[in-house]
């Protein structure tokens, strides 16, 4: 599915490799962790699978491909089976949820029946069923993830990427979004996720990958935050005077983990299917009333049912530049070109 062999990233100016020689495989339906200080080379590993970034040496295989092959013009069709999720959302402002996670969909090319169909099903995996005509601006924290997550996976990526999903929410929803992902990955997708979250690594004992100073220190299946990294409080190394005294640098620990194993355990469901219940209708209700007093009612026509609007997909020439933009960063169009351009390839891209 993914792997790296010998792979060293060198930045120009720079004289210490972001990645290091790095050899790593990983198979297909795994969920790893990537963990690490900040500046370990954790982004630097996802933009290397992303092809954002080639590496300065060695070889990348994703989904049966080697990287160095795929030419720039091929680049957008390879990344339609990937998702991103961000720390940031990166969600439009000005365009409710069920736009945000068909924006995706339309920068392809889907058609409009396909993208009727798509959204709600992934709104309602989420736990966001209902919500589609939402403002990003009156969601939480949690739900504007959920979106983003929604985005990421609507055009069912083989591989989904995300970059500390949940470095800026509370314990509790991280928790849900932790679940959300686990679903997410019990469904076939291999997920590969850049975090901090000691708790969270450390309760879901999943494959764990630690990178310091862009080197692969340890690899391990059902792994903790670090070794040795417990329920309490862990003491925090300074890893560069370990190697100042003489010694090798420490593995990295953290602190006070935001996201306790009681907070994921205790985690409520993001979605509960409703239990199947009659509704008694006002007409059912005459009728039952005129049977017990003896009183005739005048059966009255059953009002049509107030059905919600299907929501707006804007058209492709109601697309703004700065939509356009937001595509070129989430890799959805090449850059270069106009949206009523028929040769203009669409599809990811830096």
């Amino acid at each position: 599915m993914i792997r790296f062999d010998n792979v060293t990233k060198v930045y120009p100016g720079t004289q210490r490799p972001a990645l290091d020689d790095v050899d790593v495989e990983i198979l297909r339906g795994e969920f790893v962790f990537l963990v690490g200080a900040s500046g370990s080379g954790k982004s630097t590993f996802l933009r290397l699978i992303l092809k954002e970034e080639k590496p300065s040496s060695g070889r990348i295989h994703v989904l049966g491909q080697e990287l160095d092959r795929i030419s720039s013009r091929k680049v957008p069709f390879f990344r339609r089976s990937l998702g991103v999720v961000f720390q940031d959302f990166r969600l439009l402002p000005n365009k409710n949820v069920f736009e945000n996670v068909a924006f995706t969909l339309r920068v392809i090319g889907k058609s409009r029946g396909y993208i009727h169909q798509a959204v709600p099903d992934t709104l309602k995996l989420v736990g966001l069923d209902g919500k589609g005509k939402r403002m990003p601006h009156e969601l939480s924290g949690g739900e504007q993830q959920r979106v983003a997550i929604a985005r990421a996976i609507v055009n069912k990526p083989q591989i989904l990427l995300a970059d500390e999903p949940t470095g800026n929410l509370d314990p509790v929803t991280s928790a849900g979004i932790m679940t959300l992902l686990e679903r997410i990955n019990a469904g076939g997708t291999t997920i590969v996720m850049a975090t901090h979250e000691a708790g969270i690594v450390d309760q879901m004992k999943r494959r764990v990958i630690e990178l310091s100073a862009g080197e692969v220190v340890r690899d391990e299946s059902h792994g903790g935050y670090a070794v040795g990294h417990g329920e309490g409080d862990a003491e925090v190394v300074d890893a560069g005077a370990a190697a100042d005294a003489g010694g090798e640098p420490a593995p990295v620990t953290a602190a006070n983990p935001k996201v306790t194993a009681a907070v994921m355990e205790q985690a409520p469901p993001l979605y509960v299917e409703p239990e199947a219940q009659d509704e008694v209708t006002e007409a059912a209700a005459a009728v039952t009333a005129a049977a017990t007093s003896a009183i005739p009612i005048q059966a009255e026509p059953d009002p049509e049912p107030d059905l919600p609007p299907a929501p707006i997909i804007p058209d492709a020439e109601d697309l703004v530049p700065e939509q356009l933009t937001l595509a070129e960063r989430l890799g959805l169009r090449a850059p270069g070109g106009t949206p009523g351009d028929d040769e203009q390839e669409v599809g990811p891209t830096r």
